[in-house]
């Protein structure tokens, strides 16, 4: 060998580098030995009492933005104060002992006490009927765990000022199941606490912040009907995903809205983190960073049609104008493509409080109110007078001459109002008695005018006409808060239908009811010439990082799902009385003027009946279109309120879609004042 045959010759300097050499083979070869043989046993033991257990990573949800990129819905830091189980083995450690202490002393005094009674001493077998059972023993130290972690809650409790609550039978399945995994005693802290603990905790309690992600509204109850809410997905610990990991972190589960709606591209793809944990079920304290992980996917952004100023403005307006427990819906909506501008729906709720986990009283009360249900989309009202654009657009196309005047006869019980002599029949109107046209029926919003030319147009063109609308059909909205609405059938009217039934249904009452959005998406049409567009939420999904190579998926703008097929000139009519009624002094609907905008609008009022056909309350309506000379948005207010003394959609509802009109007038004017930057293009 090299170093032997350096080691033979005589210089000096080559057999002191063969010496050292040789010295640090033989370290190594000692070192390898001393692994391989010696401490063999000893690595094969750690082997054996050590794991690796996978736990479930869930992704950072995806936001959800207006369609000019602001937040209605993210995701915050949430600090819990948790337990760290591994931190208080020697504490588990020393209770389970003074447990099984005591549990023998006991044991020693009963069968001393069976001793004595008997007169004689305990056989093998009897002594073996006192043993503790493994069921016995686990309980025991169950108890011990839990008596150490109330003892720590107890403490933290007295460093943080405040009172903590310790739920046992919760911290015992957790340290059974979950043991490598921190037990929270307090979540969601807010920063005084936070700042209270840090400077309070001195350590060695076992006791820690542990971050998490949690969905947060930043505007509140804004736009919380259309966003919906979401709940810790605790039930899929059991589904068949969670088989598949030892420790299962949930999500968070949309429960309505576009959260429930959009569920699968918001929530995005788990991933998956290895743990080392010994044989007693505890994590090693070892870097984090030495963990095997499987990064999670984030959530797709999803990017709304929702206009935040608009949506902010309807809400408002409701609030300012009925209080924030009306009940009571706002749509905005561009006629031009559908899109909708906002979705107000009152009173309202706070998504936060359903992702921090509401309170039973909380939730109670919007209970009560009726607070989760959705009144832009997922209730149906009677449309009273709003449906009467539908009986005029009908009647123009079956030839009614609009300058063609009716007497409206004077309601003999009240002189001051009109009233319809039907066969069998009869009607009272709002409007006073006199010659009406057709654009003063409008203005005035005349009962009797619209139940004539109702019979005189017939059933089956109105309902032919209102099939074109889509009335009584859903809209295929992906909120999961949807109703189709009530419209009579050609085959109903065939043969189950009598003139005071047209009557009815020329009014807006009877066997029609509708949503607010269905109203609007009606109205678009009428303003934009007769095209009936499916309504629009969303604009778009895209990644959260526009650079891991997702394409963004679009839902374009303005399609279109049916033609109205009537006559411009119809039309022009139609809109021309509905100018009235805001511009005129006899107009019902001029509350909704806003200075520099014309406004097309129809008020209503229906009656609301119980079971028993007892008049329990009204529905208030004001629909409406604008600018007159070019159209691009559709207003629809609604309220409802108990009580059977009437009111007006004039007094009631204008005014809200006046406060929407003023907003918009105003964004649009501080738009055209913006100075604008050649050579550059909007990506929105």
């Amino acid at each position: 060998m090299l170093v032997i045959d350096e080691l033979k010759k005589n210089d000096p300097h080559l057999r002191l580098v063969a010496l050292l050499l040789a010295g640090g083979l033989l370290v190594l070869l000692a070192g390898l030995w001393w692994v391989q043989v010696v401490s063999a046993r000893e690595y094969q033991a750690h082997l054996d009492t050590q794991a690796y257990r996978t736990v479930r990573v869930p992704a950072v949800r995806g936001k959800i933005l207006d369609r000019e990129g602001r937040v209605l819905a993210e995701n915050r830091p949430r600090y819990n104060l948790s337990l760290y189980l591994d931190e208080l083995r020697k504490q588990f450690k020393l209770a389970e002992d003074e447990e099984h202490k005591q549990a023998l002393a006991q044991q020693k005094l009963t069968l001393a006490a069976a001793a004595t009674r008997l007169g004689r001493s305990l056989s093998k077998a009897e002594r073996k009927k006192f043993a503790y059972t493994a069921e016995q023993i686990q309980f025991m130290n169950n108890r011990a765990h839990a008596r150490v972690a109330a003892d720590v809650v107890a403490q933290v409790s007295r460093n943080l000022g405040q009172p903590l609550t310790f739920d046992p039978v919760k911290f015992t399945r957790h340290y059974n199941e979950e043991r490598a995994m921190p037990f929270p005693i307090k979540e969601d802290l807010n920063p005084e606490e936070i700042a209270r603990f840090e400077e309070n905790y001195t350590g060695g309690l076992g006791v820690g912040l542990e971050p998490q992600t949690m969905r947060s509204y930043p505007n509140g109850t804004l736009a919380a009907h259309l966003l919906g809410y979401v709940h810790r997905d605790d039930s899929s610990k059991e589904g068949e995903e969670a088989r598949a990991f030892d420790y299962y972190l949930p999500d968070y589960l949309g429960q309505v809205g576009i959260e429930a709606g959009f569920e699968v591209p918001l929530r995005g793809s788990p991933g998956e983190l290895s743990v080392l944990v010994n044989n007693m079920g505890y994590r090693y304290n070892h870097d984090p960073g030495d963990d095997v992980a499987t990064k999670p996917r984030p959530g797709d952004n999803v990017i709304l049609t929702l206009d935040l100023d608009l949506q902010r403005a309807a809400e408002k307006a409701i609030a300012s104008h009925q209080g924030v427990d009306a009940h009571a819906a706002v749509v905005v909506m561009d006629v031009r493509n559908g899109d909708v501008l906002a979705l107000a729906s009152s009173p309202a709720f706070d998504p936060n409080q359903f992702a921090g986990g509401i309170s039973k009283d909380e939730y109670a009360r919007v209970q009560e109110l009726t607070g989760e249900r959705n009144r832009a989309t997922q209730e149906k009202y009677a449309p009273g007078s709003i449906f009467k654009v539908v009986i005029g657009l009908a009647a123009l196309e079956n030839g009614l001459n609009p300058e063609r005047t009716y007497t409206v006869e004077a309601n003999p019980e009240d002189p001051a109002h009109g009233m319809y002599f039907g066969e069998g029949y009869k009607k009272k109107d709002t409007a006073p008695p006199g010659q009406y046209n057709f654009k003063r029926a409008i203005e005035r919003s005349s009962n009797s005018y619209f139940i004539q030319i109702g019979q005189q147009t017939g059933a089956e063109r109105i309902v032919a006409l209102a099939a074109k609308f889509h009335f009584g059909q859903t809209e295929h909205l992906p909120t999961h808060q949807e109703t189709a609405g009530d419209m009579p059938t050609l085959a109903r009217i065939s043969h189950d239908w009598y003139p005071a039934d047209t009557a009815n249904m020329s009014i807006g009452q009877g066997a029609v009811a509708v949503t607010p959005l269905q109203i609007a998406t009606a109205y678009a049409a009428i303003a934009n010439g007769g095209t009936v567009f499916w309504p629009r939420l969303v604009s778009r999904v895209e990644p959260q990082d526009v650079g891991d190579g997702e394409v963004a998926t679009n839902f374009p703008a303005g399609v279109v799902r049916d033609h109205l097929g009537v006559n411009a000139r119809s039309l022009d009519i139609l809109r021309g009385a509905m100018l009235g009624e805001t511009e005129d002094e006899e107009g019902t609907g001029k509350g909704a003027r806003v200075p520099g905008l014309r406004i097309c609008g129809k008020t209503g009022t229906a009656q609301v009946q119980d079971a028993s056909n007892e008049l329990i309350g009204h529905n208030y309506w004001f629909a409406s279109l604008a600018p007159y000379e070019s159209p691009r948005y559709a207003v629809v207010a609604m309220v409802q309120m108990p009580g059977k003394t009437p009111g007006s959609g004039g007094l009631i509802c204008a005014p809200i879609a006046h406060d929407i009109y003023e907003t918009i007038v105003n964004k649009e004017n501080k738009r055209l004042a913006q100075p604008q930057v050649l050579g550059t293009v909007n990506a929105r």
